[in-house]
């Protein structure tokens, strides 16, 4: 499937962003103008299948997913960054892709049954859910017009890829491998998609593994200064 992307800037190095799932293009707002504005990227935004602009489809399987993104992205991108299950596909893709560098922004490497019951219970509430319930849960902490762009994205998201996600996840580990390129983990500090023990197989095979403090899953959203200036040293390369 072709996806629906859209640009951002004009710099000479570019690089593509991949949501996670409920998300769109749109939850790399804030994380894509630092890009731009600080770094000089050309930023191509994607829409996974059965998200945001994108069609939806009769099955959403990792395999799906990840062919989406080589049939869309161009081969030999400066950065690929995928956040939870973009970071899955996206680093599936890489072998394909070849970027210069991958970023995963916690990405959903393992699933354990916990955070795949998670998924089922908020599929079931988050139709319910108010903007202050949204506010409350601590979902998003970055604003009215966040919160607005969230529902928006839930509105646009085919929720029934869930029980496949949240049951494959669990079965179909990301397994420890030396990186086909450089590539970095940014991890969340209590990340619940790649344990302290297999970030340390990875680091032992190669991987750059780094932590954000007080992250949550979704760093990109809630923390994307913080983000970007982690991984400084490797946005500032020309």
């Amino acid at each position: 499937m072709r996806l629906f992307t859209r640009r951002q800037g004009d710099g000479p190095r570019t690089a593509a962003l991949v949501h996670g799932a409920s998300e769109s293009s749109t939850s790399w707002r804030a994380f894509a103008d630092i890009l731009v504005e600080q770094h000089d990227f050309s930023v191509i935004l994607v829409d996974q299948r059965g998200h945001g602009r994108s069609p939806r489809a009769e099955r959403y399987t990792l395999e799906l997913f990840t062919r989406d993104l080589v049939d869309t992205l161009p081969t030999g991108l400066d950065l690929l960054v995928g956040q939870s299950l973009g970071g899955r596909v996206a680093a599936e893709a890489v072998p394909e892709l070849m970027p210069k560098r991958f970023v995963g922004i916690d990405p959903g490497f393992a699933v354990s049954w916990r955070f795949g019951l998670a998924m089922r219970v908020m599929n079931r509430i988050r139709p319910l859910m108010s903007r202050d319930a949204i506010r409350r849960s601590g979902i998003r902490r970055t604003g009215a017009e966040t919160i607005d762009a969230q529902m928006a994205n839930w509105d646009a998201w085919d929720s029934s890829m869930v029980p496949y996600l949240a049951t494959t996840g669990r079965r179909v580990e990301y397994p420890p491998q030396p990186p086909r390129v450089p590539s970095t983990l940014v991890l969340a500090e209590r990340s619940v998609v790649v344990s302290a023990e297999r970030a340390r197989e990875f680091a032992r095979l190669g991987w750059d593994v780094r932590t954000l403090a007080d992250a949550p899953h979704d760093m990109h959203i809630q923390m994307p200064a913080q983000l970007a200036a982690l991984l400084d040293d490797i946005l500032a390369r020309g």
